[in-house]
């Protein structure tokens, strides 16, 4: 018997038992077990979606403010800052007692680091010398150091309150600024008013039509010429 031959001979068994084959889920239970593994698939898809959900950052929706008031009229004008500092009358009262301050304690400290070196060298030619004992050494050693770090705590102290002052005085004259410009804008209606200052690296030039400084400087001054 052929190839041929066998095959006519199973083909008809094959096909009669084409109609009982079953699939693996139909054959499992009467299909229930495919039932519940459908469900769990189901559930699993649906708790990836929740943690995708929440923990996937959204996007924050732009809402757009709402416009206050009239738009200005596109101008751009500046305050030049080295004339306010050099002119501004609150200027001088604030920072000069501060600077006054500064010099005398940087006299003060000056001296006392003075004496402080006298000592210390007097300390290393009696060391050299060979007139102190062993003990006196470590005594002058931890006097020394100890008078050191009490100059330095000082000093440290010292400074950092009249720098604290400093930033007060800036602030306050920054706010003194700012509300000028604001009163004297309210008639000119620029779109910007910016500072500007020599050395700034970053603005060569300005046009000098847009200066407002002289505007500025009268409405800061005007409190302390009555």
């Amino acid at each position: 018997m052929n190839a041929e031959d066998l095959t006519e001979t199973l083909e008809p068994e094959l096909v009669q038992l084409e109609p009982e084959k079953k699939s693996f889920c139909s054959s499992l239970t009467g299909g229930k077990l495919c039932h519940v593994i459908s469900l769990s698939l189901l559930g699993i898809a649906v708790a990836v979606l929740y943690i995708l959900h929440f923990t996937i950052p959204k996007t924050p929706v732009f809402i757009p403010k709402e416009i206050v008031g009239e738009p200005g009229s596109g101008e751009i004008v500046y305050v030049n800052l080295d004339t306010v500092n050099e002119h501004y009358i609150l200027v001088n009262i604030l920072t000069g007692d501060i600077k006054a301050e500064m010099a005398k304690q940087e006299a003060l400290f000056a001296n006392r680091e003075n004496a402080f070196q006298r000592r210390y060298n007097q300390f290393q030619e009696n060391m050299n010398a060979g007139i102190l004992t062993q003990v006196q050494m470590e005594n002058a050693q931890t006097q020394l150091m100890q008078e050191y770090q009490q100059l330095e705590a000082d000093k440290e102290r010292v400074f950092d309150n009249l720098q604290a002052r400093q930033a007060e005085a800036l602030l306050q004259i920054y706010d003194s600024l700012q509300s000028a410009v604001k009163r004297i804008n309210m008639v000119r209606n620029a779109s910007f008013v910016m500072t500007y200052q020599h050395q700034n690296p970053f603005l060569l030039t300005a046009d000098p039509t847009k200066d407002i400084t002289d505007h500025v400087l009268f409405e800061l001054n005007r409190s302390f010429k009555k």
